[in-house]
């Protein structure tokens, strides 16, 4: 067996996932810098506009839940590479397009096949790599999405200062289409498929016995009644919050910044290009938080909404006073909501192994999130339309108090529950 060969593989196929993930957002956050002359080309309401990016995520939390399963089936590498070549098709005929409904229909095509990229990718990770490096990687991999955000509301910018609005869609979609076959020709699912003969000793798996012991109480109960009777719809409500202000900010903040400070386009891509390096200074803050209250994540996930809406009172309060100020108080609430999500997606189902429903309870929560996203992006518009950006900003803190309190009560009914298996 050649070591070293395999360490080669294993960096390359995890370059490739890394690549292929920051490549995905080139064709969906472009959307939020196009948004404001998309408005003003089509003569669309805020509403209008919004209800695009909602189809996206509405269509995207949707593929969460039908291509994780699907992925569990198929090549990872053929299911990454359909995802990433549609979904630059997609974005080339949106740049194209001179219809607002077909514009929803290509914005909603693109959403369902980027939904095909990440459990088909986790799943070629986990076989290149054994599950005591898995930590590592997961949080490396997650960076990609800090990196793609970043450089694609910067290349963007710069795209639409030079040239029309289309071309935000156009040259990303095109940067896709090359990448997909890229992807195709370089990548393996697996050691075997890379022409490694012994495959069984390449990756050592650890097989926890517990793990696999099921709680026959809920092993064969429906999704529904299971969220029932653990109360699962009180996290949902937290998932709900952190999506709604997370993929808020993302979406909204380009507009946001534009019209209330009065900036060009190109100004307004590097000034918010920070805030990618925020969510993930907020990622990792959340990890140290959580390890200080000795991993009780949701007095952790409490503590950062809290600091979020903090922000979000600074933002309304001295966000006037210049750009410096607002995206200092933007980015931080941003930040924190990027350290609910960790917590919520990813380590809170963990808690629900004994009941073997840990993927079920992951992709549940991630669908919730993105329904929630896809709400908030046509009532930001709303809003926005109605009551202005501050009353956006105040939407969410009461959002965010709503999180906070479902937790606090999920987090008292788990005190009770241990305090009354004490006794038993």
């Amino acid at each position: 067996m050649n070591n070293e060969r395999l360490r080669y593989w294993q960096l390359r196929v995890f370059i490739l996932c890394w690549l292929a993930y920051s490549c995905i957002y080139f064709g969906r956050v472009n959307l939020s810098i196009a948004l404001p002359y998309i408005e003003n080309s089509f003569q669309l309401s805020r509403t209008e506009v919004g209800l695009i990016g909602s189809l996206f995520f509405w269509i995207y939390g949707i593929g969460q839940l039908t291509n994780g399963y699907i992925g569990d089936r198929l090549s990872g590498r053929f299911m990454v590479f359909t995802g990433l070549i549609v979904t630059a098709i997609s974005n080339i005929l949106f740049g194209f397009s001179n219809n607002y409904y077909l514009m929803l229909v290509l914005w909603g095509v693109n959403g369902y096949f980027q939904s095909m990229l990440w459990g088909p990718m986790a799943k070629t990770l986990s076989n290149w790599y054994p599950q005591s490096k898995m930590n590592g990687v997961v949080v490396a991999i997650s960076t990609s999405m800090i990196a793609g955000y970043s450089l694609s509301w910067s290349i963007s910018g710069n795209i639409i200062s030079h040239f029309s609005w289309r071309w935000v869609f156009i040259i990303p979609g095109l940067i896709i289409l090359l990448y997909s076959f890229i992807w195709l020709t370089k990548t393996a699912d697996n050691p075997k498929d890379a022409g490694f003969e012994i495959t069984d000793n390449i990756i050592e798996h650890s097989s926890d016995i517990k793990e696999e012991e099921l709680n026959k109480e809920y092993s064969g109960i429906s999704l529904l009644s299971f969220i029932n009777k653990t109360k699962l719809w009180l996290i949902v409500v937290a998932c709900f919050a952190q999506g709604i202000i997370k993929e808020g900010v993302g979406l909204w903040t380009p507009t946001f910044v534009m019209e209330t400070h009065n900036i060009d386009i190109v100004s307004t891509g590097f000034a918010i290009s920070i805030i990618p390096f925020i969510n993930l200074a907020g990622m990792l803050f959340a990890g140290w938080l959580n390890k200080q209250f000795k991993y009780k994540e949701k007095i952790t996930i409490i503590s950062l909404f809290a600091f979020g809406i903090a922000m979000l009172a600074g933002l309304i309060t001295f966000g006037r006073l210049g750009l410096t100020w607002a995206l200092l108080f933007l980015s931080l609430s941003s930040g924190a909501m990027y350290g609910v999500n960790v917590l919520l997606i990813g380590l809170i189902p963990m808690k629900y192994a004994k009941y073997n429903k840990v993927s079920s309870v992951a992709g549940f929560l991630d669908f919730c999130s993105y329904i929630a996203t896809g709400i908030a992006a046509s009532l930001t518009g709303l809003i926005v339309e109605y009551f202005g950006w501050f009353g956006v900003m105040f939407t969410w803190m009461l959002i965010a108090m709503a999180g906070i309190i479902s937790l606090i009560i999920s987090w008292r009914i788990d005190e009770k529950e241990n305090k009354l298996n004490l006794w038993i």
